[in-house]
């Protein structure tokens, strides 16, 4: 059975003081994914951070019925649907190629032509030496999410099994090198720390390849097992307050926003399709999303969101990361992300 459902699943950079801000109501998922698409992305260069917000408003522009958002969306997206701006340019990275889902994600709102320009960048994401997962790859957890947020869209509406067998590789052969035997992913090879944001590329890129990829496939079973045993582990790591921390496993380490957004989408998700179990994910999806509200003010800045990150060597690299208090890209977006499926989660 496929579970392919396009609507589905609905920066300053300062010291480590956090930020007041004034909170939304957690009752509200839409009203912040409203605020939240009224001020990002700020960029509009094709990358997956730019990209978590467009396909949430083309959701959003649908779930609230307000063509504007979706308007609003399209039209940032025009440049590189109609051609002026090219999809694929050097130097290549799979963080900007990745943000080619954006323009799949634009058939929601009609337009077709985005979905052709989604294959061409997933065609170029394909192995073309002996060894390799995918091009472009870091070795990162990063990657898990970038290259399974295309892939599996294009898997999906192609039915191809390319692009199928390519989201399983890439997902089971990191899964080999950084989940550890905890269930945690270790952010890279040289980078053996559980980095907060790090998991939550982890559990959006299987997350990804479990909702577009169809059950039925002889590999689901066990992206499903990695899956549930990185959850399991990571619902033991959650704070009181609801928060899971820039370094999940060390309870010195603050309390970060980026992870406890993808928390939230991952387990609601989980949850709703039937992949965890309600009764223990519950308490924990409910104390999550009050955890992501509390850090989100009535102008969509946000606070406590690490900065941007590369693999580092020590625990203290990831440790002294700078906290974003103020507007950031990528935390909006993926705050977005949680709050289309926690309206999801709850209203069905």
């Amino acid at each position: 059975m496929r579970r392919y459902l396009p609507i589905a699943g609905l920066a300053v950079v300062t010291a480590l003081a956090p930020a007041t801000l004034p909170a939304q109501s957690p009752s509200e998922p839409l009203e912040i994914a409203r605020t939240l698409a009224a001020r990002y992305p700020t960029s509009t260069t094709l990358a997956y951070i730019p990209a978590l917000s467009w396909g949430m408003s083309l959701r959003l522009s649908l779930a609230v019925d307000d063509p504007a958002i979706g308007e609003k969306t399209v039209a940032e997206l025009r440049p590189y649907l109609d051609g002026t701006v090219p999809v694929m340019a050097e130097p290549y990275r799979l963080t900007n190629i990745a943000g080619a889902a954006a323009l799949f994600d634009a058939s929601i709102f009609g337009i077709a032509e985005g979905q052709a320009l989604a294959q061409e960048a997933a065609d170029f994401l394909l192995p073309t030496e002996a060894g390799e997962v995918i091009r472009f790859a870091t070795g990162w957890t990063d990657d898990m999410y970038m290259g399974a947020s295309l892939l599996g869209r294009v898997a999906a509406a192609t039915e191809d099994p390319r692009y199928r067998d390519a989201v399983g590789a890439l997902l089971t052969t990191y899964a080999e090198r950084l989940q550890r035997p905890d269930g945690l992913f270790v952010h890279a090879p040289d980078g053996p720390v559980a980095w907060g944001r790090g998991n939550g590329f982890a559990a959006l890129g299987l997350l990804e390849a479990l909702t577009y990829l169809p059950d039925e496939w002889e590999g689901y079973p066990r992206l499903l097992d990695i899956f549930q045993r990185h959850m399991d582990a990571m619902a033991g790591h959650q704070s009181a307050s609801g928060a899971w921390r820039q370094v999940v496993d060390v309870p010195e380490s603050y309390e970060e926003l980026t992870v406890t957004a993808m928390m939230v989408t991952a387990m609601a998700r989980g949850v709703r399709i039937g992949w965890l179990d309600a009764d223990r994910f519950l308490p924990i999806i409910d104390r999550a999303w009050a955890a992501v509200v509390e850090r989100v003010g009535e102008d969509g800045s946000v606070r406590d969101a690490c900065t941007s990150t590369g693999a580092g060597t020590s625990l203290e690299y990831y440790l002294e990361r700078p906290i974003v208090n103020g507007v950031d890209d990528r935390a909006g977006g993926l705050v977005m992300m949680a709050a289309m499926e926690m309206e999801l989660f709850r209203n069905g």
